[in-house]
């Protein structure tokens, strides 16, 4: 507005690190135990976080959820010292914003809600003649009221568009039910009544895979009632059959799983073409011309390759960590640059720590930051990480290399280097130190770590007395590189930062490329591998909310514990379970309709076992494998006798 200062948008790690620093973290140590109680029921394992990054990271979440569903915050406060708690930390961060003028995006859209509401968007408002809503499965109530804010000004031609089967951002706030209710909530917030059209033709999947995915979406009886009434068509293909089958890879272990689908696909590039057969009957696979490993796609609820069970400690390796070691063996790349935390990748560790030796060569300014023990353990990895780097020598070695420049750098930050400019961007220092590790500038992995990297610097710049300068001059010296410490390398350390989907570079066309079905929605690839099973040996509660819940959801708790502080009633139509199955059932929807031609689901050959006994026991229940939420199995064929069938018959050809 006229006469204001114009406000900032701020991303991510930016919002984050103002809300740890002048808000969370003072209430968060003060009330530890009281908050970790709540925390824990948002945490998917129920226990209480592990380090401050997790507690955070909850603590963000809540914050959007409390502004994004327009809670009442006096009523919310008042049902335990932890929820007031949260409400203290959430007006803290609130005022911190408006202090500085920044919003995030959930404050943003708090503030447009306001200015609709009070007029002064008026002029702008009486311009739109049209509105068009894209993806509304995935609105959540502060959108709604802003949509229905300007439907009810300006009565605007108005056109929705979305699918309740793929809802799939619970975790981010996304309301399905203001979907399912569109016409009843748009008629009482309006006076607008609504015409909806179904859009049944798919023009991306051949009719095998267009069966296959209607089959499962419609399979549990018990999701019908998710689903938007009255009941809306089956999609249809718009494709002539192709004549392949779903396909299926089910192995004993991550390991033989991993070495089976590597040999096919590499088979597959070599040969350009394969016969699979089964029985008398033969299906072909051809790649184009141009076909290669960008044509496929790996899909998975989650595409870590390693974790650890404590930050320095009982390592495992998932599945995608066993499947990009099978294709490097048989030199096929992968791009997964979301597969391991920044903090543990060795080349990352590596440019970290140079930071750490230039700017603090003693380690004493690390010491006045009090970074925890777990922070201090990859500190203290980087800078070994770097030390043994500089012993190596590496190119260009000219004025005496990586060593000279570091040692130059060690001089300035202890002060005895008065040739040093009176300031210096900490990126014109990571820029110039990638010159010795070249592959964060023609690996197209490190480049989106580099890009994670530095954008949290940017971003840390906008909360931070210094700006990520490094100054020269005594106390300033001191100060900035502390507080470049502080506020860019710890949260780095504290595994604070992440690498988000939106700075993926286009992947080059020989790497395969892991996504999380989460981040393949609304893509479409040749080819789609989807993960459904690969961590199933066994029927163990500790993964069953990824296959078949136990109980409900942590995103499902969350918005339970909001709901009855909302104007108005919103997910009292479903189970607390049943939400939990919902968005099981959705997600591999989404993740099955992604192929245009060929469809390959893989797993622990485990997850196919008919049950042993009476009890059938052994079974591994999966909403991803045809498993009703009642416990049948439709793929159990019936048998007459004692004696049990090894596996289900999966309709699928499994290879």
């Amino acid at each position: 507005m006229p006469g204001e200062i114009a406000p900032v948008v701020i991303e991510g790690y930016a919002s984050k690190l103002i809300l740890k620093r002048y808000s969370f973290s003072p209430i968060y140590y003060a009330n530890k135990d009281e908050l970790d109680g709540l925390f824990s029921r948002y945490m998917h394992n129920g226990r209480p976080p592990k380090n401050q990054g997790e507690a955070l990271a909850v603590a963000k979440t809540m914050c959007d959820r409390l502004i994004q569903d327009r809670v009442n915050l006096n009523s919310y406060g008042q049902v335990s010292v932890a929820q007031q708690n949260m409400v203290e930390i959430l007006n803290g961060y609130l005022n911190e914003l408006h202090q500085r003028s920044l919003f995030d995006f959930a404050t943003l859209e708090f503030e447009l809600l306001n200015r609709l509401q009070n007029g002064t968007l008026q002029a702008w408002i009486n311009g739109i003649n049209t509105l068009l809503i894209d993806e509304y499965q995935d609105t959540n109530p502060l959108q709604e009221a802003i949509y229905f804010e300007i439907i009810s000004a300006v009565s605007p031609a108005v056109t929705i568009v979305g699918d309740d089967d793929q809802a799939m951002y619970r975790f981010r706030g996304g309301s399905v039910e203001l979907f399912t209710q569109f016409s009843s909530r748009c008629l009482s917030a309006t006076g607008m009544s609504t015409r909806r059209i179904n859009m049944v033709s798919n023009y991306r999947s051949s009719s095998e895979i267009v069966q296959f995915y209607n089959s499962h979406i419609s399979g549990d009886p018990h999701f019908a009632g998710a689903r938007i009434t009255p009941a809306k068509p089956e999609v249809v293909s718009t494709r002539r059959p192709l004549g392949m089958p779903i396909l299926g890879m089910f192995r004993d272990g991550k390991a033989a799983l991993a070495d089976a689908l590597a040999d096919w696909l590499q088979t597959l590039l070599a040969n350009r073409r394969m016969i699979i057969q089964n029985n008398n009957a033969e299906y072909e696979i051809t790649l184009a011309g141009e076909g290669d490993l960008g044509d496929f796609v790996f899909l998975a609820h989650s595409i870590e390759e390693i974790i650890f069970d404590r930050f320095n400690g009982n390592a495992e390796t998932r599945f995608p960590g066993y499947l990009r070691d099978a294709m490097s063996l048989r030199g096929l790349r992968v791009f997964n640059p979301r597969g391991r935390s920044l903090r543990t990748i060795e080349d990352v560790q590596q440019l970290l720590g140079l930071l750490l030796l230039c700017i603090d060569p003693d380690g004493e300014r690390t010491d006045q930051v009090r970074p925890t023990y777990e922070a201090r353990y990859f500190l203290s990895q980087w800078r070994d990480a770097a030390s043994n780097f500089i012993s190596q020598n590496p190119p260009p070695a000219n004025d005496g290399g990586l060593s000279n420049f570091v040692n130059e750098w060690q001089r300035a930050s202890r002060g005895h280097n008065r040739r040093f400019p009176l300031d210096w961007p900490v990126l014109e220092l990571v820029y110039k130190l990638i010159t010795w590790i070249p592959a964060f500038q023609n690996n197209p992995e490190h480049q989106v770590w580099l890009e994670a990297i530095t954008r949290s610097i940017s971003s840390a710049g906008m909360a931070s007395p210094y700006g990520m300068q490094l100054y020269r001059t005594d106390a300033h010296r001191e100060r900035s590189r502390e507080s470049f410490i502080r506020d860019a390398l710890l949260p780095i350390a504290e595994n604070e930062v992440d690498v988000d989907e939106d700075i993926m570079p286009s992947v080059p066309r020989n790497w395969l490329q892991f996504m999380t079905i989460h981040q393949a929605k609304g893509l479409e690839f040749p080819m789609t591998i989807v993960d459904v099973g690969s961590r199933f040996s066994r029927n163990s509660p500790v993964q069953a909310f990824l296959r078949f819940p136990r109980n409900p959801s942590s995103d499902v708790l969350m918005e339970d514990d909001v709901e009855p502080h909302l104007a108005d009633p919103l997910r009292s139509g479903r189970t607390p379970l049943d939400r939990s199955f919902d968005d099981l059932i959705r997600l591999y929807y989404v993740a099955f309709s992604r192929p245009q031609s060929v469809l390959m689901l893989v797993g622990d050959e485990k997850c196919l076992a008919y049950g042993r006994g009476s009890r059938l026991t052994g079974a591994i229940p999966n909403m991803a494998l045809g498993w009703n939420r009642d416990g049948t199995w439709p793929w159990r064929q019936s048998v007459t006798g004692r004696r049990t069938p090894v596996r289900v018959n999966a309709p699928l050809l499994l290879i």
